[in-house]
């Protein structure tokens, strides 16, 4: 069927089978108990007795076990380094990610409205921060922005003029173009 080969002995027919699905659910199990002793054994507690979990309980067990699959997943198809380097790219992002929902659409763009927006200087705001900075970029407004935010008295003045220039960015017809 497929020259795909996949870790733990199993086969690719093993995907589409019952029996072969038994076995994938089997090597998790395996995968599992190497891994968390105690996790595994409330995943099984859970299997068996599915009702004895309250909403909140098979949350945290399908949370806990997400980091887990994801490993079992990167090994049983071979793509444990892309995965690797997807999460890797995707931590290096967070603060961006931060950023832009803590400060950006939490505070910036409430105290702006979009009509307001269109008459804000960007340009000469993006000057004044390169200033404050260094060389701009999302990272670098991102970065300095959360550590503003940490003394927030002290930080005043650049977080005004941080604030303004995301909401000139976000806004703006012009600012969505920069």
């Amino acid at each position: 069927m497929s020259d795909l080969e996949l870790a733990f002995g199993l086969a690719f027919e093993d995907l589409y089978h019952g029996d072969g699905l038994a076995r994938v659910d089997a090597a998790f199990a395996d995968h599992l108990l190497a891994a968390d002793g105690e996790l595994h054994d409330r995943l099984l507690a859970g299997r068996a007795a599915p009702e004895a979990l309250d909403a909140k309980d098979h949350s945290r067990l399908l949370i806990a076990l997400g980091p887990h699959l994801e490993d079992f997943v990167g090994t049983l198809f071979g793509i444990g380094d892309e995965i690797a380097a997807l999460a890797a790219a995707h931590h290096a992002l967070a603060p961006l990610f931060r950023c832009k929902r803590l400060f950006v659409q939490r505070r910036a763009v409430k105290k702006v409205k979009a009509e307001q927006a269109e008459d804000i200087d960007g340009p000469t705001l993006e000057v004044r921060l390169t200033k404050m900075i260094g060389p701009f970029s999302e990272d670098a407004f991102a970065a300095a922005v959360m550590g503003w935010l940490g003394d927030e008295d002290a930080n005043a003045e650049a977080i005004a003029l941080a604030e303004q220039f995301a909401a000139w960015a976000t806004l703006s017809a012009m600012g969505r173009k920069r």
